[in-house]
């Protein structure tokens, strides 16, 4: 079980390694180059298109492989609307899409017990926490209040919750 915590814990920065070689490369591409470079380039992308896919498989296999086997719990959205699923959805491919988290059915059930009680149980106000922290960039959303819109805290700085 040690040696299996070790290997997630190096498969995870290997992967962080990755995605800021990737964002760091998306940066450079982004400021131009000449023509003759561009082709060179094209075959290279493919090449590291390639790399990536087959370190994200790896990265699913480990984690199937390590995972203890629990059965994931039922989940069961707080508002019955399509707006507040899309709402969702979106939030979280966003925790996938900008900081690397994938929810699992504990962590998600929890994350939408916490916001139904932050937005005293009222959907749109929870729609507007999920949008103020996508819009800010923050890994986890929060109490919004008109404070928050006059001086917003610093992304990774402390929040008034803690999803």
């Amino acid at each position: 079980m040690e040696k299996e915590q070790e290997l997630i814990k190096l498969m995870e920065k290997l992967w962080d390694s990755m995605a800021n070689a990737n964002e760091e490369l998306n940066v450079f591409l982004s400021a131009g180059m000449p023509s003759a470079v561009e082709k060179r380039l094209k075959r290279f992308l493919r090449q590291w298109d390639d790399t990536k896919e087959k370190a994200t498989a790896l990265c699913k296999f480990l984690d199937e492989l390590t995972e203890d086997h629990l059965e994931p719990v039922e989940v069961k959205l707080p508002w019955e609307s399509e707006s507040f699923a899309k709402a969702w959805q979106n939030w979280k491919e966003y925790l996938a899409e900008q900081h690397h988290r994938h929810m699992k059915s504990r962590m998600e059930y929890a994350a939408l017990a916490h916001l139904k009680i932050l937005s005293d149980g009222k959907e749109t106000v929870a729609v507007e926490y999920l949008q103020f922290a996508m819009a800010g960039g923050y890994p986890r959303f929060f109490k919004v209040t008109a404070k928050s819109y006059e001086q917003p805290t610093t992304a990774g700085g402390r929040g008034d919750g803690d999803f």
